[in-house]
Protein backbone atom coordinates (compact mmCIF):
# COMPACT_ATOMS: atom_id res chain seq x y z
CA UNK A 1 0.00 0.00 0.00
CA UNK A 2 2.92 2.34 1.02
CA UNK A 3 4.41 1.74 -1.97
CA UNK A 4 1.56 2.58 -4.45
CA UNK A 5 0.38 5.35 -2.68
CA UNK A 6 4.24 6.78 -3.49
CA UNK A 7 4.15 5.80 -7.04
CA UNK A 8 0.72 7.62 -7.39
CA UNK A 9 2.08 10.84 -5.65
CA UNK A 10 5.05 10.88 -7.34
CA UNK A 11 6.48 14.19 -9.14
CA UNK A 12 3.46 15.90 -8.74
CA UNK A 13 4.35 19.63 -8.27
CA UNK A 14 2.50 22.73 -8.11
CA UNK A 15 0.43 24.14 -10.98
CA UNK A 16 3.24 26.79 -12.79
CA UNK A 17 0.49 29.30 -12.37
CA UNK A 18 1.43 29.39 -8.76
CA UNK A 19 4.31 30.86 -9.11
CA UNK A 20 6.32 28.39 -7.61
CA UNK A 21 7.54 26.21 -10.90
CA UNK A 22 9.19 29.17 -13.34
CA UNK A 23 6.98 29.04 -16.30
CA UNK A 24 9.65 28.35 -18.51
CA UNK A 25 10.73 25.27 -17.21
CA UNK A 26 11.10 22.17 -19.92
CA UNK A 27 9.68 19.83 -17.82
CA UNK A 28 6.28 21.30 -17.15
CA UNK A 29 4.17 18.29 -18.34
CA UNK A 30 0.17 17.74 -17.97
CA UNK A 31 -1.20 15.56 -15.60
CA UNK A 32 -2.45 12.97 -17.88
CA UNK A 33 1.87 12.09 -18.67
CA UNK A 34 2.40 12.20 -14.76
CA UNK A 35 3.80 8.77 -15.13
CA UNK A 36 6.50 9.37 -17.95
CA UNK A 37 9.69 9.44 -17.31
CA UNK A 38 11.79 12.30 -18.29
CA UNK A 39 14.65 11.55 -20.64
CA UNK A 40 17.81 10.92 -18.93
CA UNK A 41 20.51 13.65 -18.77
CA UNK A 42 24.08 13.59 -17.94
CA UNK A 43 24.72 17.22 -16.68
CA UNK A 44 26.77 17.71 -13.29
CA UNK A 45 27.56 14.51 -12.97
CA UNK A 46 29.91 12.88 -15.63
CA UNK A 47 27.07 10.38 -16.76
CA UNK A 48 27.49 10.17 -20.72
CA UNK A 49 24.17 9.39 -22.07
CA UNK A 50 25.06 7.24 -25.05
CA UNK A 51 28.04 5.91 -23.05
CA UNK A 52 25.11 4.26 -20.59
CA UNK A 53 22.63 3.39 -23.52
CA UNK A 54 25.58 1.88 -25.46
CA UNK A 55 26.48 -1.71 -23.92
CA UNK A 56 30.16 -2.03 -25.69
CA UNK A 57 30.75 1.34 -23.69
CA UNK A 58 29.63 0.18 -20.03
CA UNK A 59 32.84 -1.13 -19.25
CA UNK A 60 33.02 -5.01 -20.59
CA UNK A 61 29.42 -5.99 -18.66
CA UNK A 62 28.25 -9.04 -19.77
CA UNK A 63 24.55 -10.06 -19.56
CA UNK A 64 23.49 -12.41 -17.41
CA UNK A 65 21.99 -15.74 -17.84
CA UNK A 66 20.45 -16.24 -15.19
CA UNK A 67 16.39 -15.33 -14.66
CA UNK A 68 15.87 -11.93 -14.24
CA UNK A 69 14.61 -10.37 -10.96
CA UNK A 70 11.20 -9.25 -10.15
CA UNK A 71 10.33 -6.08 -12.21
CA UNK A 72 7.50 -3.67 -10.60
CA UNK A 73 6.34 -0.37 -11.94
CA UNK A 74 9.56 0.26 -13.60
CA UNK A 75 11.83 -1.10 -10.32
CA UNK A 76 13.59 -4.42 -9.84
CA UNK A 77 13.82 -6.09 -6.65
CA UNK A 78 17.13 -6.60 -5.49
CA UNK A 79 18.61 -10.22 -5.57
CA UNK A 80 21.50 -11.65 -4.30
CA UNK A 81 22.72 -11.86 -8.07
CA UNK A 82 22.26 -8.66 -8.71
CA UNK A 83 23.51 -7.26 -5.14
CA UNK A 84 26.72 -9.12 -6.29
CA UNK A 85 26.82 -8.05 -10.06
CA UNK A 86 26.65 -4.31 -8.73
CA UNK A 87 29.22 -4.99 -6.17
CA UNK A 88 31.43 -5.80 -8.51
CA UNK A 89 30.56 -2.88 -10.59
CA UNK A 90 31.62 -0.81 -7.98
CA UNK A 91 28.54 -0.24 -6.27
CA UNK A 92 27.57 -0.95 -2.59
CA UNK A 93 24.14 -1.57 -1.48
CA UNK A 94 23.29 -2.23 2.42
CA UNK A 95 20.08 -4.29 2.03
CA UNK A 96 19.71 -7.92 2.05
CA UNK A 97 18.13 -9.83 -1.42
CA UNK A 98 14.62 -8.47 -1.05
CA UNK A 99 15.03 -5.83 0.65
CA UNK A 100 15.34 -2.90 -1.97
CA UNK A 101 14.08 -2.11 -5.12
CA UNK A 102 16.32 -0.14 -7.95
CA UNK A 103 14.97 1.78 -10.86
CA UNK A 104 14.92 0.55 -14.39
CA UNK A 105 16.38 3.76 -14.85
CA UNK A 106 19.22 3.78 -12.65
CA UNK A 107 22.70 4.63 -13.62
CA UNK A 108 25.91 4.67 -12.14
CA UNK A 109 29.77 5.57 -12.37
CA UNK A 110 31.58 3.26 -9.88
CA UNK A 111 32.27 3.02 -6.73
CA UNK A 112 29.37 4.44 -5.18
CA UNK A 113 27.12 3.54 -2.30
CA UNK A 114 23.26 3.14 -1.85
CA UNK A 115 23.48 1.76 1.60
CA UNK A 116 19.69 1.76 2.55
CA UNK A 117 18.07 4.17 0.12
CA UNK A 118 14.71 3.85 -0.80
CA UNK A 119 14.33 4.30 -4.75
CA UNK A 120 11.68 5.92 -7.07
CA UNK A 121 11.34 7.05 -10.38
CA UNK A 122 15.64 7.22 -11.83
CA UNK A 123 18.60 7.61 -10.15
CA UNK A 124 21.67 8.61 -11.36
CA UNK A 125 24.58 8.42 -9.01
CA UNK A 126 27.85 9.65 -9.44
CA UNK A 127 31.66 8.09 -8.41
CA UNK A 128 32.92 8.21 -4.58
CA UNK A 129 29.17 9.49 -3.71
CA UNK A 130 26.71 7.99 -1.38
CA UNK A 131 23.69 8.11 0.79
CA UNK A 132 22.74 6.51 3.99
CA UNK A 133 19.08 6.16 3.95
CA UNK A 134 15.58 7.77 2.79
CA UNK A 135 13.55 8.79 0.40
CA UNK A 136 14.45 9.38 -3.81
CA UNK A 137 12.32 10.09 -6.68
CA UNK A 138 13.85 11.04 -10.19
CA UNK A 139 17.43 12.38 -8.27
CA UNK A 140 20.83 12.89 -10.56
CA UNK A 141 23.59 12.70 -7.87
CA UNK A 142 27.51 13.97 -8.83
CA UNK A 143 31.06 12.74 -7.45
CA UNK A 144 32.34 13.10 -4.01
CA UNK A 145 28.69 13.97 -2.86
CA UNK A 146 27.70 12.62 0.51
CA UNK A 147 24.02 12.22 2.03
CA UNK A 148 22.89 11.40 5.50
CA UNK A 149 20.17 9.72 7.20
CA UNK A 150 16.63 10.13 6.12
CA UNK A 151 16.92 12.59 3.78
CA UNK A 152 13.66 13.29 1.31
CA UNK A 153 14.24 14.19 -1.93
CA UNK A 154 11.40 14.36 -4.78
CA UNK A 155 8.16 13.66 -2.49
CA UNK A 156 4.74 14.71 -3.85
CA UNK A 157 3.53 18.10 -3.76
CA UNK A 158 -0.03 18.76 -3.92
CA UNK A 159 -2.00 21.89 -6.12
CA UNK A 160 -2.59 24.89 -4.15
CA UNK A 161 -4.23 26.86 -6.96
CA UNK A 162 -7.45 24.08 -6.92
CA UNK A 163 -10.41 24.33 -5.01
CA UNK A 164 -8.69 20.96 -3.02
CA UNK A 165 -5.36 19.69 -2.12
CA UNK A 166 -7.14 16.19 -2.71
CA UNK A 167 -5.32 13.43 -4.89
CA UNK A 168 -8.54 12.73 -5.36
CA UNK A 169 -9.69 14.83 -7.53
CA UNK A 170 -6.56 14.35 -9.55
CA UNK A 171 -5.18 10.88 -9.72
CA UNK A 172 -7.22 8.78 -12.42
CA UNK A 173 -7.59 5.43 -10.14
CA UNK A 174 -8.72 4.38 -7.23
CA UNK A 175 -5.72 5.87 -3.74
CA UNK A 176 -6.98 3.17 -1.25
CA UNK A 177 -7.09 -0.33 -1.42
CA UNK A 178 -10.19 -1.02 0.59
CA UNK A 179 -13.01 -3.37 0.42
CA UNK A 180 -16.52 -3.14 -0.48
CA UNK A 181 -18.35 -3.03 3.19
CA UNK A 182 -18.81 0.90 4.42
CA UNK A 183 -21.26 3.72 3.06
CA UNK A 184 -20.09 4.93 -0.44
CA UNK A 185 -18.08 1.80 -1.24
CA UNK A 186 -19.53 1.39 -4.80
CA UNK A 187 -19.36 4.95 -5.99
CA UNK A 188 -15.79 5.18 -4.93
CA UNK A 189 -14.89 1.91 -6.47
CA UNK A 190 -16.07 3.70 -10.06
CA UNK A 191 -15.53 7.04 -9.50
CA UNK A 192 -12.30 9.05 -11.49
CA UNK A 193 -11.92 12.74 -11.20
CA UNK A 194 -12.76 14.27 -14.72
CA UNK A 195 -9.44 16.49 -14.94
CA UNK A 196 -10.95 17.24 -19.48
CA UNK A 197 -9.19 21.44 -19.48
CA UNK A 198 -7.98 21.23 -16.25
CA UNK A 199 -4.86 23.05 -14.94
CA UNK A 200 -2.06 21.27 -15.79
CA UNK A 201 0.90 20.06 -13.33
CA UNK A 202 4.44 19.95 -13.89
CA UNK A 203 5.15 16.20 -12.88
CA UNK A 204 8.28 14.46 -11.64
CA UNK A 205 10.75 17.48 -11.68
CA UNK A 206 14.50 16.23 -11.52
CA UNK A 207 16.46 16.84 -8.83
CA UNK A 208 19.99 17.68 -9.50
CA UNK A 209 22.78 17.43 -6.96
CA UNK A 210 26.45 18.78 -7.89
CA UNK A 211 29.77 17.90 -6.96
CA UNK A 212 30.94 17.54 -3.35
CA UNK A 213 28.02 18.73 -1.80
CA UNK A 214 27.10 17.18 1.91
CA UNK A 215 23.51 17.02 3.02
CA UNK A 216 22.85 16.79 6.28
CA UNK A 217 20.27 14.31 8.17
CA UNK A 218 16.76 14.10 7.88
CA UNK A 219 16.97 17.29 5.05
CA UNK A 220 14.12 18.00 3.06
CA UNK A 221 14.64 18.85 -1.12
CA UNK A 222 11.23 19.42 -3.04
CA UNK A 223 11.19 18.54 -6.55
CA UNK A 224 13.16 20.49 -9.07
CA UNK A 225 15.48 21.56 -6.83
CA UNK A 226 19.53 21.94 -8.11
CA UNK A 227 21.96 22.41 -5.57
CA UNK A 228 25.22 23.47 -7.01
CA UNK A 229 28.48 21.97 -6.24
CA UNK A 230 30.30 21.84 -3.15
CA UNK A 231 27.32 23.32 -1.07
CA UNK A 232 26.39 22.25 2.48
CA UNK A 233 22.75 21.33 3.42
CA UNK A 234 22.21 21.35 6.99
CA UNK A 235 20.46 18.39 9.09
CA UNK A 236 16.54 18.46 8.80
CA UNK A 237 16.69 22.08 6.42
CA UNK A 238 13.82 22.65 3.95
CA UNK A 239 15.24 23.34 0.54
CA UNK A 240 12.67 24.65 -1.88
CA UNK A 241 14.93 26.96 -3.95
CA UNK A 242 17.92 26.17 -5.96
CA UNK A 243 21.13 26.34 -4.18
CA UNK A 244 24.20 28.34 -5.43
CA UNK A 245 27.64 26.63 -5.08
CA UNK A 246 29.90 26.22 -2.38
CA UNK A 247 26.80 27.84 -0.35
CA UNK A 248 25.61 26.54 3.17
CA UNK A 249 21.61 26.35 3.62
CA UNK A 250 19.94 25.78 6.97
CA UNK A 251 16.78 26.32 8.04
CA UNK A 252 12.76 25.71 7.40
CA UNK A 253 13.03 27.16 5.02
CA UNK A 254 16.54 26.43 3.60
CA UNK A 255 18.31 30.19 3.07
CA UNK A 256 22.05 30.56 2.61
CA UNK A 257 23.78 31.75 6.26
CA UNK A 258 27.19 31.82 4.07
CA UNK A 259 29.87 30.34 1.84
CA UNK A 260 32.34 27.61 2.24
CA UNK A 261 35.18 30.33 0.72
CA UNK A 262 35.75 33.62 -0.36
CA UNK A 263 34.14 33.86 -4.07
CA UNK A 264 37.24 34.33 -6.10
CA UNK A 265 38.41 30.79 -4.60
CA UNK A 266 35.40 29.61 -5.15
CA UNK A 267 35.38 30.38 -9.19
CA UNK A 268 38.69 28.93 -9.10
CA UNK A 269 37.29 25.55 -7.49
CA UNK A 270 34.59 25.56 -10.05
CA UNK A 271 36.77 26.06 -12.69
CA UNK A 272 39.30 23.22 -11.91
CA UNK A 273 36.85 20.70 -11.92
CA UNK A 274 38.93 18.77 -9.83
CA UNK A 275 36.26 16.15 -9.25
CA UNK A 276 37.21 14.72 -12.38
CA UNK A 277 40.18 13.00 -10.77
CA UNK A 278 40.13 10.26 -8.23
CA UNK A 279 40.89 10.66 -4.58
CA UNK A 280 44.65 8.55 -5.45
CA UNK A 281 45.23 11.65 -8.39
CA UNK A 282 44.87 14.16 -6.14
CA UNK A 283 47.97 12.10 -3.31
CA UNK A 284 50.53 14.67 -2.29
CA UNK A 285 48.20 17.67 -2.41
CA UNK A 286 46.92 19.27 0.92
CA UNK A 287 43.60 19.47 0.67
CA UNK A 288 42.67 21.15 4.44
CA UNK A 289 44.49 24.16 3.10
CA UNK A 290 42.47 24.95 0.14
CA UNK A 291 44.04 28.49 -0.17
CA UNK A 292 47.06 27.35 -0.09
CA UNK A 293 46.83 24.33 -2.51
CA UNK A 294 45.03 25.76 -5.38
CA UNK A 295 47.72 26.62 -7.39
CA UNK A 296 48.82 22.80 -7.19
CA UNK A 297 45.34 21.88 -7.34
CA UNK A 298 44.85 23.51 -10.86
CA UNK A 299 48.38 22.32 -11.74
CA UNK A 300 47.06 18.71 -11.00
CA UNK A 301 44.49 18.98 -13.10
CA UNK A 302 45.77 20.09 -15.56
CA UNK A 303 48.55 17.63 -15.98
CA UNK A 304 46.16 14.32 -15.09
CA UNK A 305 44.38 12.40 -17.27
CA UNK A 306 40.51 12.21 -16.05
CA UNK A 307 39.46 9.05 -14.28
CA UNK A 308 37.47 7.09 -16.37
CA UNK A 309 35.20 5.20 -13.66
CA UNK A 310 33.13 2.01 -14.85
CA UNK A 311 29.30 4.12 -16.23
CA UNK A 312 26.36 1.39 -16.62
CA UNK A 313 22.43 0.79 -15.88
CA UNK A 314 21.40 -1.30 -13.97
CA UNK A 315 20.04 -2.98 -17.19
CA UNK A 316 23.17 -4.11 -18.27
CA UNK A 317 23.93 -6.47 -15.02
CA UNK A 318 20.53 -8.63 -16.74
Amino acid sequence: MRQRLLREDVGTVHAQQTGIVPSNREDAVPARIRNEMPPAQSEGIGLVQAEIADPAKSAGIVAAQSTPPTLVHGRYLLTADLKNRLRERGVETSHGPGGMWIPQEAGFEGPCSLKWMDLYGFLKMGAFSYAVSGHYNNVEIGRYTSIGDDVQMGRGDHSISWISTSPHFYLNEKLFDVGHDFAGAAEYDTFRPDTTGAQGFVMGSRITVGHDVWIGHRAYIRQGITIGTGAIIGAYAVVTRDVPPYAVMVGNPARAVRFRFPEPLVARLLASRWWTLAPWQLTGIDLSRPEVSIDALERRVAESEPFAPSVFRVTDLL
